[in-house]
């Protein structure tokens, strides 16, 4: 939805017609090894009016529970058929160069141009006019509006729970609904209203992270590599040790997200990884973070040394129990000092462990 330019409904094409959507549009399956089909054109006509497929496309804007109450709309009055001529170009291969776009294709000639009726509109609708009236529809408005607040401002209960979960902040997303009305489905209106809203401003450390963001903030807080290098092949297999494998959700529903993140196995994962960025403190965000605490070429105190940590780690809000722990580490060997290079030596070491301990610690899974 992102990747749309303006109003939500309006460039209905880019929208609907992506390949995903197509796909469902279309309504062909891949065959399994030993299935047998029938003759591909034989095929496309039982499909072509057909239902099973194209109702999912109301399940990405409205969501799930409502699109189920809504199916008996495509089925009842072949609101489908709106989507028949609607297909794309077969990409370039995959293999060995990467890969390519496909371009959406619209095929007048196999388009059923009848009358129907979805919901209360009544003509010869095509995809774009049946896209038109589920952006219309209150339920697309707060459907995208909760993704949105769990996507940036705090968890949400689990998508398959919303229909009897009410929202964590009503008022949030009565908000955002609000402005996606308001400005007909325009999504820079929406992202604007929640961007400058107090309730995002005020939103710290109310998401735990996917594991993306978490390998992903770890990897930039190392700053390492730079360059394309090996060590960057064990980070989706890193991902999916923690519990998303990227590309591959689960389900269309995608993963469920917040505290289900985090369970004994993915937080070990999670702790390991980021621990082991910070080890080599040859690594420049760590050697960056040496320079800027020897800076001042004053001696640090502990409680100072673990701010200044903190801060430069994110900035992190620790607790009260997590920065007790931290100085306590901090206070064994004293103040930080940079004076000679054998106490910038010491001192070094001192910061990379601090920081090991830092990602480490549970306010680091929090975003």
């Amino acid at each position: 939805l992102f990747h749309v330019p303006g109003r939500l409904g309006s460039p209905r094409v880019a929208l609907a017609a992506s390949r995903s959507l197509c796909g469902f549009a279309r309504g062909h399956p891949r065959p399994r090894p030993g299935e047998h089909h029938p003759p591909p054109e034989a095929e496309h006509e039982r499909r072509r009016g057909s239902g099973d497929a194209r109702s999912d496309v109301t399940s990405f804007l409205i969501g799930i529970a409502r699109a189920a109450r809504l199916r008996k709309f495509f089925f009842r009055f072949s609101a489908s058929r709106a989507f028949t001529g609607w297909t794309f170009e077969q990409p370039i291969p995959l293999y060995p160069y990467g890969g390519y776009d496909s371009k959406f294709v619209y095929r007048a000639d196999d388009h059923d141009d009848g009358e129907k009726t979805f919901l209360g509109r009544t003509g010869p609708l095509n995809g774009e006019d049946i896209i038109d009236v589920i952006v219309g529809e209150e339920s697309c408005a707060r459907f995208i509006s909760r993704h949105l607040y769990n996507f940036f401002v705090a968890d949400e209960p689990q998508v398959p729970a919303w229909s009897i979960e009410p929202p964590r902040d009503p008022a949030a997303i009565d908000a955002l609904v609000a402005a996606f009305q308001e400005s007909d489905g325009d999504m820079r209106a929406v992202m604007r209203a929640l961007l400058n809203s107090d309730f995002f401003k005020a939103a710290r450390f109310a998401r735990v992270k996917s594991p993306a963001e978490f390998v992903g903030g770890a990897v930039k807080l190392a700053d390492w590599p730079r360059m394309p290098d090996p060590a960057i092949n064990g980070w989706s297999p890193a991902t999916t040790a923690m519990g998303q494998k990227l590309l591959d959700s689960p389900s269309v529903e995608g993963w469920h997200t917040g505290k289900e993140w985090l369970d004994g196995g993915t937080l070990t994962e999670r702790v390991n990884f980021a621990v082991e960025q910070m080890m080599d403190t040859s690594k420049p965000g760590v050697q960056s973070i040496v320079t800027r605490l020897g800076a001042s070429g004053n001696a640090l105190a502990p409680a100072e040394f673990v701010e200044r940590c903190l801060d430069l780690s994110g900035p992190l809000e620790a607790s009260d129990d997590t920065k007790r722990v931290l100085e306590e580490f901090a206070s064994e060997d004293g103040p930080l000092v940079f004076g000679t290079d054998d106490e910038r030596a010491t001192s070094e070491a001192r910061v990379g462990r601090m920081l090991q301990l830092i990602v480490a610690s549970p306010e680091y899974q929090f975003a």
